[in-house]
């Protein structure tokens, strides 16, 4: 027999590292890349046009896995919800502690309320797939707590933050005396009224954004004005 011939292995360069093992994910970080992944697709084709599947793959899952993390396309949209409504709320918190200085007593709730519609315009797709899609499932099927007005954390947290600064202007006697979930649901209703109109007829010839904004933030106000 002939000797058997053996390949060298090549050898390492001076300085040359060998490569970290790959860090395997947990669970927490999967879950979350998968939610990216679905809230990705839902805001660019709608909740109803995609697919568990078609989630799977763009997570890098497979969908056996997936369905370990979201067992229904239901809880799977009520997650994309909750993580949308945690960064309005980032934003909201934002807003109230940049205007926390003012003297003007009003400008912390103003301030809440530019950030709403400023959000909304800055991210059409996310606002029209959480404010403007009937989702049957996240807020009539899933189970709400008591006193919830949302099925989301964070979106009942968004709301709270709302209703707090009115509470607070109440408290002072800078606001009318009124219920102020029932105050808050009016101001919000008047935002969303102006985000929902502006994302669906960019066509139409507004005024000047800055100018529109600043007009139904002082009519709001002047409205719960004492």
């Amino acid at each position: 027999m002939g000797a058997r011939s053996v390949r060298a292995m090549p050898k390492r360069q001076a300085g040359e590292t060998r490569a970290a093992p790959r860090r395997r994910q947990s669970a927490a970080d999967r879950r979350t890349q998968v939610v990216a992944a679905a809230r990705r697709l839902m805001a660019q084709n709608g909740a109803e046009a995609v697919s568990m599947r078609a989630v799977a793959a763009a997570a890098g899952v497979s969908p056996a896995a997936l369905y370990l993390y979201f067992p229904d396309k239901t809880v799977l949209l009520a997650a994309v919800v909750d993580a949308v409504f945690d960064e309005l709320l980032a934003a909201f918190t934002r807003a109230v502690e940049g205007a926390a200085a003012s003297p003007d007593p009003f400008a912390r709730l103003a301030s809440l309320m530019d950030a709403y519609v400023a959000w909304g315009l800055a991210h059409p797709d996310e606002y029209r797939l959480v404010f403007m899609t009937p989702v049957i499932g996240v807020a009539g099927q899933r189970p709400v707590a008591e006193g919830c007005r949302t099925g989301s954390a964070n979106g009942a947290a968004t709301f709270a933050a709302l209703a707090a600064e009115v509470s607070r202007l109440i408290a002072s006697g800078h606001a009318r005396e009124s219920d102020p979930a029932l105050v808050a649901e009016q101001i919000w209703a008047g935002g969303h009224g102006l985000v929902s109109l502006m994302i669906t007829f960019p066509e139409f010839a507004w005024s000047p954004r800055e100018a529109l904004c600043a007009a139904l933030r002082e009519t709001l106000l002047r409205g719960i004005s004492a």
